[in-house]
């Protein structure tokens, strides 16, 4: 590798470890608060560093990829592999370019083993991708993985020309591989017919013959792995009695090889596949959904609340929600499984806050996210509103921090306008009159701060985007970000306890007279409290313009230039009464966010103690 490509790989392995911060390697949170802070100085130089990295370097190179050499090629894949390697999806968006430059190379220079390697692997930057989007749009990349893995296995055809191995197994991948590009509740046949084919091939002594250093085995199970999570499209009973007897062969094979395993190194099988054997024995009407859920309760039952590895936290998380869509299939189990349901929501609560420091924190989140999103809801038991609150607290710093802050900030100014401003609050949280107002003002304080709390829970979602700021956002990441506001929308909606914040995480960044921001489908129009909104709004873009301790890619604004932006976005992008308040309590609020993210970071340094604590 060059030496633009090596300072790239070093600053990244040096913001993977400053952003890995523990309350608990702390003393209190006055430390922790200036260790945050002075964490977030140092990235900044990286961060820059990287950017002309890839602003002088990489993005010219890429622009010139045709002129390069062979030399600078192999440098140039080998820093894509290292970048890969650095950890789980390290930068997909300069994965994805990497790939995309190469493959253009690759096919003028007629380099069939390059080609083959940057199609398989500018999929998978895709598929990363979609992976993220799982909850909201998880089939926008679909066609360009399609395009991208369908051209990697079309190479079958040529197999025998192509001489080294490593391609030959990029090409099975690929085959196998296509299978994500399809949607298993929209496009399962397309799904089924993928992995039919990808299976013939990969059983085929004829090729496993002529390339026999390839993993064949491990290539078959993860296949047949695949297979398997068309359960959920068996889930919605559609499913043809060819694919019922597929996805039951899959799925004793997979546990046939998971049992050989576990018995060979004398540990325990992994819960996913027991899930997917015991599902699967069910949709294929060989067990009844009371055998199937003492199945479940089984499992359930027999994971350690203290287990924090991948396998402890898919039983004690997800499980639970793959449980639930079972209880959801009619409303008598729905009634009659409250006490086990109550037990998972108790558990499941507490092993979120005991969740201890080290623990594979992009595990726990898709884990939590599935079982928040599959959440019911009881009269009298833990409340969907519960759980959001310890999906914020403590998990990404930053989006928690932000969120007290903003929490914080609305109360503040919702205090201010109720003395000088009322008239602008009626409407608020169904007020309609001053007395009304004044006589309920500590309700509605509550109120706006679970508005600021809940506000930014979307971006939970889409955690892989912020956990790694080692560079600034590419336009599809952006996009990808925006997608927050409509998640949020969704999860608040579904429950009684949060129904009320939904449309406010759903329009917090839509403009005032609807002209910009997003997401387009908001309205005004069907908003039940657009003087909430109108507060979170302003609120929000005054503490991300105003924070100095948490954004490593800039120094924050004044007080001043906050408000010149908020004046400028007068009756267009802010409500003016909000604008007019923010004016009127300008000194009151710089004294606010000179303090208030330290006693965030004092806040969340408590959290973290107390939930260390619990027995």
């Amino acid at each position: 590798m060059n030496q633009y490509e090596t300072t790239y790989l070093d600053n990244t392995a040096k913001i993977i470890e400053l952003v890995t911060v523990r309350p608990s390697d702390f003393c209190d949170g006055r430390a922790f608060y200036t260790g945050c802070r002075e964490r977030t100085l140092a990235l900044r130089p990286l961060i820059a560093q990287n950017m002309s990295v890839l602003r002088d370097f990489l993005i010219p190179f890429f622009d010139d990829i045709l002129d390069a050499s062979p030399q600078e090629i192999a440098d140039l894949t080998e820093f894509d592999d290292a970048l890969s390697r650095l950890t789980k999806q390290a930068d997909n968006g300069v994965h994805y370019q990497i790939n995309s430059a190469l493959i253009v190379y690759a096919r003028q220079k007629k380099d069939r083993d390059l080609l083959v390697r940057s199609l398989y692997h500018g999929a998978m930057a895709l598929y990363n991708y979609s992976a993220i989007l799982r909850m909201t749009d998880p089939s926008r990349f679909f066609w360009k993985m399609r395009l991208l893995f369908g051209e990697a296995a079309g190479y079958i055809r040529y197999y025998d020309e192509i001489q080294n191995p490593e391609t030959r197994g990029y090409i099975h991948r690929s085959m196998s591989n296509l299978a994500l590009c399809y949607n298993s509740i929209t496009d399962p046949e397309q799904k089924f017919t993928v992995l039919r084919r990808a299976l013939n091939i990969l059983q085929d002594p004829v090729y496993q013959q002529k390339t026999p250093s390839l993993p064949w085995a491990l290539y078959i199970t993860k296949t047949h792995q695949e297979r398997t999570t068309l359960l959920g499209y068996l889930r919605h009973e559609n499913a043809s009695y060819k694919q019922l007897h597929e996805v039951m062969e899959s799925a004793e094979y997979v546990h046939h090889e998971q049992l050989l395993t576990a018995q060979k190194k004398g540990i325990p099988m992994q819960p996913q596949w027991l899930y997917a054997y015991y599902a699967a024995c069910y949709h294929c009407g060989l067990h009844t959904l009371s055998q199937l859920f003492e199945n479940l309760e089984d499992l359930y039952i027999s994971a350690s609340k203290e287990d924090y590895s991948q396998q402890g936290m898919y039983t004690n998380l997800f499980l639970p929600a793959l449980y639930t869509e079972y209880v959801r299939k009619d409303t008598h189990y729905i009634a009659n499984k409250a006490p086990i349901m109550q037990l998972i929501y108790h558990r499941a609560l507490q092993y979120v806050r005991c969740a201890p420091a080290g623990t594979q924190m992009e595990f726990l989140y898709q884990y939590l996210r599935a079982l928040l999103v599959n959440f019911i809801e009881y009269p009298g038991g833990i409340s969907l509103k519960e759980f959001a609150h310890e999906f914020i607290m403590g998990r990404h710093l930053g989006t928690c921090v932000h969120s007290i802050v903003v929490a914080r900030l609305t109360v503040f100014l919702f205090d201010h306008m109720v003395k000088n401003f009322p008239e602008a609050l009626l409407g608020i949280y169904g007020v309609q009159t001053n007395a009304e107002l004044s006589s309920r003002k500590e309700e509605i304080s509550t109120y706006l701060y679970d508005c600021g709390m809940l506000h930014d829970i979307g971006k939970l979602f889409f955690l892989q985007l912020f956990t790694l700021p080692n560079r600034q956002w590419l336009s599809i990441e952006e996009e990808i970000c925006e997608e927050h506001a409509a998640q949020g929308f969704r999860l608040l909606e579904q429950a009684a306890s949060t129904k009320s914040y939904a449309d406010i995480a759903f329009g917090h960044h839509r403009y005032y007279d609807e002209t910009g921001g997003y997401p387009r489908e908001f309205s005004r129009e069907k908003c039940s409290d657009t003087v909430a909104l109108d507060l979170i709004a302003v609120t929000d873009f005054i503490e991300y313009r105003g924070n100095a301790d948490g954004n490593a890619f800039r120094e924050a604004n004044s007080i001043e230039q906050i408000l010149e932006k908020l004046n400028q976005g007068r009756g267009t992008r802010f409500c003016s009464a909000v604008v007019d308040a923010v004016f009127s309590a300008k000194e009151e609020i710089a004294i606010f966010l000179s303090t208030a993210r330290q006693e965030a970071y004092q806040r969340v340094f408590e959290y973290s103690m107390k939930s260390l604590s619990i027995d």
